[in-house]
């Protein structure tokens, strides 16, 4: 009697310890579930927001491409595009100069309006054409994980998103990654190259140059270096 009641005790145990871990189970995936983060969506509200408060904005190589096969059409933006370092930090942030949009009416910290927005009708005068920095946002990828790069923007959680939508989002998110650091990466020597290349094109023209000629420079180099010393 006593084997058989121990045997029963026994079988008692285990089924309380696997509905125990069972349990557990279940409320351990109950806590993820509550903290997975809800999916990405987004709907433009066509606020202008991301138009009206922002950096220069950034241009690839392929956005170049494109808009030079566009013809004409490189005519209204290449006016807006000007050259600047990618960081103030370090040297060869200072060294790397990219292609930007430039943007207007900047403010005290640097942000203004991008010169294609049309604050009137709240539209993008090139839409059909934007550079790859804007198709993507407001989500962004940084070469380990995506993230949101205005949680301000009132579109965000607006809308429905499908897998599909969600997966070409993520894919212009990281295009946009890896096109800017691929025209990054391809400046540095590309602007030794233009800077040897006018250097040589200088001193050739200094060479076909006659002694009046010469001397009539040298005196311009002199009067320019005095007017700078007196500036300063």
């Amino acid at each position: 009697m006593p084997k058989e009641k121990k045997k029963t005790i026994t079988k008692e145990t285990t089924k309380e310890k696997k509905e125990t871990t069972a349990k557990e189970t279940k409320e351990e995936k109950g806590e993820a579930s509550k903290e997975k983060p809800s999916k990405f969506k987004f709907e433009c509200t066509r606020c202008g927001t991301c138009c009206q408060n922002q950096d220069s904005i950034p241009v690839t190589f392929t956005d170049l491409a494109r808009w030079t096969k566009q013809g004409s059409f490189m005519s209204i933006i290449l006016p807006h595009l000007e050259l600047g370092s990618i960081s103030e930090d370090d040297e060869l942030g200072k060294l790397a100069l990219v292609p930007y949009i430039a943007v207007k009416d900047k403010d005290d910290n640097g942000k203004g309006t991008c010169p294609f927005y049309d604050e009137e009708n709240k539209m993008c005068n090139i839409y059909f054409t934007l550079p790859v920095f804007c198709k993507t946002f407001p989500l962004s990828y940084n070469g380990e994980k995506y993230y949101i790069s205005d949680p301000s923007c009132p579109g965000i959680g607006q809308g429905s998103m499908t897998k599909e939508k969600l997966l070409e989002i993520r894919n212009v998110a990281m295009r946009d990654f890896n096109e800017r650091a691929d025209t990054t990466i391809a400046m540095v020597p590309l602007q030794g190259l233009f800077i040897r290349h006018f250097m040589k094109q200088s001193q050739e023209t200094v060479d076909r140059l006659s002694d009046e000629e010469k001397t009539k420079l040298d005196e311009l180099i002199k009067k320019s270096q005095e007017q700078a010393s007196d500036g300063s």
